[in-house]
């Protein structure tokens, strides 16, 4: 009570650190929310990154089986082209007779492994969803037959391809001397340039009238007649107007008593008994 008698309510005093911990203790709490929020945010995303993984890998594992499954194999294989070359032996070097997944197929390498086969010159493989090969062949075209040392003959290309072993001369083909030694089908000649050039260009009325054709030294390309004639043809140059010239003589000259046909200048032909 105070000088007057009145009563005033006397409060105990505060110290000044209670009242600062007071003040501190709420921003303190909001920090904290604040850092669990965020926590929890974080493994949220998370959680999240891994169920996307996991549904990726999920996936991406179905999508794998089912490329490499029956369905989207090469179940119809179709090969056009092919003449001298069988099916089965494109089907083989291609490893497409295995029906393999469609997702596993080399086209340029399957390709590839087609032109080495003997009578392939070039060929083309595509590929069609869902279950479909074309494959597509140009095959080389034999121009000389060479016999061989045992039996029948071994056709070639105008290139040196050995393409085939024959039992017999295929009609419309010359029979070409002096290719040895000869590698087996697939294999190619060398150094035979000249004379099967001369062999691809050889009209096929012309073909009957050569016994053999061949290349000598110092002459060049030699045309072996029946009648025992010789006719030089020399280098491979003018020999669409060498072929004339002799086709002409052949005609309108007998070679009775004929040793040679020089015609090496075709619009001069030189006839030596």
């Amino acid at each position: 009570m105070n000088e007057r008698g009145d009563r005033r309510e006397v409060r105990p005093p505060v110290a000044d650190g209670s009242r600062r911990a007071g003040s501190a203790t709420r921003p303190h709490e909001r920090m904290l929310a604040r850092r669990v929020a965020v926590a929890r945010a974080s493994g949220r995303r998370r959680l999240r990154v891994f169920i996307t993984g996991v549904v990726v890998v999920g996936a991406s594992a179905g999508a794998f089986g089912l490329a490499h499954s029956s369905l989207f194999s090469a179940r119809t294989v179709r090969v056009t082209g092919a003449v001298h070359t069988t099916r089965a032996a494109i089907l083989a070097v291609s490893a497409l007779d295995r029906a393999p997944p469609l997702i596993d197929v080399n086209a340029i390498a399957d390709a590839h492994a087609i032109e080495r086969l003997p009578w392939i010159k070039t060929a083309s493989v595509v590929v069609s969803f869902p279950s479909s090969v074309a494959v597509s062949v140009t095959e080389r075209r034999a121009v000389a037959a060479v016999r061989l040392a045992g039996r029948g003959f071994a056709l070639v290309d105008a290139t040196g391809r050995v393409l085939a072993d024959a039992a017999a001369r295929p009609a419309g083909i010359v029979l070409v001397g002096g290719l040895t030694p000869l590698p087996s089908p697939g294999g190619s000649v060398r150094g035979a340039a000249g004379v099967l050039a001369t062999a691809a260009a050889l009209p096929v009325s012309l073909v009957g009238r050569i016994t053999v054709l061949r290349f000598q030294r110092g002459l060049g390309i030699i045309a072996e007649l029946g009648s025992s004639a010789q006719v030089i043809l020399g280098t491979t140059a003018d020999l669409s107007a060498k072929f004339v010239a002799l086709a002409t003589v052949l005609n309108d000259v007998s070679t009775e008593g004929i040793a040679t046909i020089d015609l090496r200048a075709p619009s001069d032909p030189v006839l030596t008994p």
